[in-house]
């Protein structure tokens, strides 16, 4: 919920299209990331899904911990890919 009381609404981001931030100014979104920095961003994101997984098993949380771990299991894979590109 928002400060006004409304559901809050998720906006997508498109790469190349332009995308709303918390100041309400538009600023382009990225058209491509270096292969180094898309590796480095999955890995992050592989490693804090994972331990995020183990937080969420350990609260009985397993419909979560699940697609936490499979986030996990996605980012390894795009990480690898791009080590290999």
């Amino acid at each position: 919920m928002s400060a006004s009381g409304k559901p809050a609404t998720i906006t997508p981001i498109v790469f190349g299209q332009t995308s709303p931030t918390h100041s309400g100014v538009k600023e382009k979104a990225p058209q491509s990331l270096d292969p180094a920095v898309r590796e480095e961003i999955s890995r992050y994101i592989a490693q804090m899904s994972g331990e995020m997984a183990v937080m969420a098993r350990s609260a009985k949380l397993d419909v979560l911990a699940y697609f936490l771990e499979m986030a996990k299991i996605e980012a390894n894979t795009i990480g690898r890919a791009a080590t290999r590109a």
